[in-house]
């Protein structure tokens, strides 16, 4: 029971900062979407560090490429944040880790799962989107900690989590 909770959860792959990922791992993926708020831009916000704006403009012109986000403020901030990033916001009434939202988007861009890459800064949803959707998983640190309060609970709840994880030794692959 323990290992297929972890199956759930446990990334394909972790770095630290967005920009030093080995992008290596989007050959031959047919889509990558990338988690909004704290991956690309401030938490709720419109503004991020130079270095990612530069790194996502080199990663959205070798591959294609769409923004994704759970906040409620998402619509009102996604023209900003499609305009700073040169890439589609993609909006729908599903929520991560919803299958039916990961349905919409194989369905609109016409990818098969596996060929899908989902980029985040946390296991829940982010992470846990990908895997129960048959995606490749990449977990990042957030770009900052000023975050309310309930997202610093459950990431200390997500952090244990991955200690309990590599406490066990396990690995997805």
């Amino acid at each position: 029971m323990i290992l297929n909770l972890f199956s759930k959860i446990m990334p394909s792959y972790r770095f630290g900062k967005l920009i030093n990922m080995d992008i290596n791992i989007f050959l031959n993926k047919s889509l990558i979407i990338f988690d909004v708020d704290n991956t690309l831009v401030f938490s709720e916000g419109t503004e991020t560090k130079k270095e990612i704006i530069d790194w996502f403009k080199k990663i959205n012109e070798n591959y294609k490429c769409i923004c994704l986000s759970n906040s409620r403020t998402i619509k009102k901030r996604k023209d900003k944040i499609s305009k700073l990033l040169g890439c589609q916001i993609f909006l729908s009434i599903f929520k991560k880790p919803s299958k039916k939202l990961f349905k919409s988007i194989k369905d609109t861009y016409n990818v098969e799962a596996s060929k899908v890459i989902i980029v985040g800064d946390r296991i829940f949803p982010d992470i846990l989107f990908g895997n129960l959707n048959g995606a490749v998983t990449v977990l990042v640190e957030p770009i900052n900690n000023k975050e309310n309060i309930l997202i610093r609970i459950i990431r200390k709840i997500e952090r244990f989590s991955l200690f309990l994880i590599d406490s066990f030794g396990y690995n997805k692959k």
